[in-house]
């Protein structure tokens, strides 16, 4: 089994201020984990672990039996009473300590400390509890792994951070992507942005106008790993927006997820592609959805941006959400086209999609029903008690193509930050018409999901997503 972490970039900036004190002896801390268990890895078909960091507690001068700069002592005390609190919350009770000097593995004793606290875990908690351990070592964090029993430890792989910079921390070899496709990337971005782009694992859901150019630039731009989920066949109508359509695929009614893959495959610059022809919410999608590392979502279905939505804050994974808005209205007798392209980031810390009044639960609602009960859908919209499809919405290639590159825009901001190190944007919306970009706010009193820490880095839970029906 593999195992992976992420954490905000709040929680590593406080872990690395407790342990790496200036007075070069050792810390430690307690840290809360949420777990995802992912069955099959969508990209090596084996199983993952990844685990979420939730609170970091220091452990306090009080409790330390003995320190200096090359050992630390301290009470479990504090750490049995922990693993009740983690038992009753469904978390997992891990610690930190630092190498102020040294070394960059963990040592000999480390080993046998770790695997008593393992034991005494699994005593108190039941054989499911594990041990999560970071060490830090010259002020970085050097290494990290897992004890699922006091005998068996799964080393960690990589940890990934979030928030306004995203950051993956490889331990042990990542080679850096050479290619002389990327070398002008290179010249622009480093080595560095390469290597984790060839690493990342992206997911773009809607495979349709806004989505369809997303998949081109990421593949081009060096993409490791994409997964891309689409229930929708190419139809007539898509082949003015929609990169590598034909008339024969929509004649055919080819799924727009094989038109993606078939199109990025075509390229040959070794992207690796895994396609699902099902809605998100479906069982099959969620050990993709949960493997990803960030995820744009390009859909105009409201009850699938809900469900991203939460997965953000469940999972500590970045949703880039994208939205575009057309309408021809007419002024002073002449007809006018008002287009606005929207960008929302979501992960702890910024405001989700209800509070920024983006998606409306009625309808969420009413396209939950129609998926799970079409007969009772259409006698309800025969009544009127739930909205018809309407009519289709305008669609224009260089406004999707546009709105797209502005998500791709955030994406390099969070990994290189080119506007500088404050210029990661939560919320953008572009006037095209007024050649203008607006930040708009969200409601003063967040939601129970983007303002309650309970949830954020909470993982696994049951229903998924703590999602009814």
């Amino acid at each position: 089994m593999k195992s992976d972490l992420t954490l905000n970039t709040l929680h590593l900036g406080v872990l690395t201020a407790e342990l790496c004190r200036p007075d070069g002896k050792e810390h430690a801390a307690y840290i809360l984990f949420g777990l995802s268990r992912i069955g099959k890895d969508p990209f090596d078909g084996e199983p993952r672990l990844r685990l979420m960091v939730k609170e970091v507690l220091p452990v306090e001068e009080t409790e330390i039996k003995s320190s200096d700069h090359q050992h630390i002592s301290w009470s479990t005390k504090r750490f049995v009473e922990l693993l009740a609190r983690a038992n009753r919350d469904g978390l997992q009770l891990g610690i930190a300590h630092s190498h102020p000097h040294g070394p960059d593995h963990f040592s000999s004793q480390d080993d046998r400390n770790e695997a008593e606290l393992a034991r005494l875990a699994q005593n108190r908690n039941g054989e499911d509890a594990m041990l999560p351990s970071l060490l830090f070592a010259d002020g970085e964090l050097a290494a990290a792994r897992v004890w699922k029993s006091p005998n068996e430890v799964i080393n960690i792989d990589r940890v990934r951070t979030a928030g306004s910079r995203w950051r993956t921390i490889f331990f042990g070899a990542a080679q850096d992507a050479e290619s002389p496709a990327l070398a002008r990337q290179e010249l622009a971005l480093g080595a560095g942005f390469n290597r984790m782009m060839r690493h990342m694992r992206i997911g773009v859901v809607g495979a349709g106008g806004t989505g369809s150019p997303l998949l081109q630039q990421f593949a081009r731009m060096g993409a490791g790993q994409i997964a891309i989920f689409d229930p929708d066949h190419v139809e007539h109508s898509n082949l003015n927006r929609l990169y590598g359509a034909t008339w024969d695929d929509a004649e055919r009614k080819i799924r727009k997820v094989d038109v993606a893959r078939r199109e990025i495959e075509r390229m040959g610059l070794g992207t690796r592609v895994e396609t699902y022809d099902a809605w998100i919410g479906s069982p099959e999608c969620r050990d993709a959805l949960k493997s990803m590392d960030v995820i744009f979502g390009c859909t105009d279905d409201h009850d699938g941006r809900l469900l991203l939505n939460r997965l953000a804050y469940y999972y500590l994974i970045p949703v880039v959400d994208v939205g575009l808005a057309l309408r021809v209205t007419t002024r002073f007798g002449i007809s006018c086209l008002e287009a606005d392209g929207r960008v929302t980031v979501l992960e702890p810390g910024s405001s989700c999609l209800v509070c920024r009044r983006v998606v409306d639960a009625g309808v969420a609602a009413e396209e939950a029903l129609r998926r799970s009960n079409p007969e009772e859908y259409e006698r309800r919209k025969s009544e009127a008690y739930v909205r018809g499809e309407g009519s289709p919405s305008p669609a224009v290639i260089p406004f999707t193509t546009s709105v797209a590159t502005m998500a791709v825009e955030e994406l390099i901001q969070r990994l290189n930050q080119f506007r500088g190190e404050d210029g990661a944007i939560a919320n953008r919306v572009r006037k095209f018409n007024l050649v203008e970009d607006f930040r708009p706010g969200a409601k003063k009193e967040p939601c129970r999901i983007c303002g309650s820490e309970r949830i954020h880095g909470l993982g696994d839970v049951q229903p998924f997503l703590g999602r009814a029906g």
